[in-house]
């Protein structure tokens, strides 16, 4: 008898607990939803005198076949800051979509804060190709120049 009280008192104990748990608040905005679930981080630094994170985030979707305009597309943010002040400063850029951005390396890192140090790195992306029967996509590449002020993106002729 003594148990089954014991037990009966335990079980209280968790259903009083959980009834009176408070309930998580919820997000409504459904971008911010999409990127927090889907985003991948492709590049990151963590170096005197900038901090930057190369954040790629994908469209939901298919291709339909036989058709590359209905790919998902993507976008690349790029979030880059201040190394370790209280207030940093902050920006965060993003690429135009495309059919597939691909992060390639970095270029140059500046050993120095400034609003004329950037930090350098190659980007290439997806384009519908102009002949489909040799292949859907073709790629062109990009320099983008960084830091919390400013960015650039130019296009890397062959």
């Amino acid at each position: 008898m003594k148990k089954i009280l014991i037990i009966f008192i335990v079980c209280k104990f968790f259903m009083l607990g959980y009834a009176y748990a408070d309930e998580l608040s919820e997000l409504k905005d459904t971008y911010l939803i999409h990127l927090l679930n889907d985003f991948k981080i492709v590049a990151e630094k963590k170096e005197r005198p900038y901090v930057i994170r190369i954040i790629q985030l994908w469209d939901q979707g298919e291709c339909a076949p036989g058709n590359p305009e209905t790919c998902p597309q993507e976008e690349l943010y790029i979030a880059v800051s201040t190394w370790g002040d209280l207030y940093p400063d902050q920006k965060v850029f993003v690429l135009p979509k495309s059919y597939g951005w691909k992060f390639i390396g970095w270029k140059l890192l500046p050993k120095q804060e400034g609003m004329k140090q950037f930090i350098i790195f190659e980007v290439s992306k997806k384009v519908i190709s102009k002949n489909i029967k040799q292949g859907w996509w073709s790629e062109e590449k990009y320099e983008v120049q960084v830091n919390p002020w400013k960015g650039f993106i130019q296009k890397i002729e062959k």
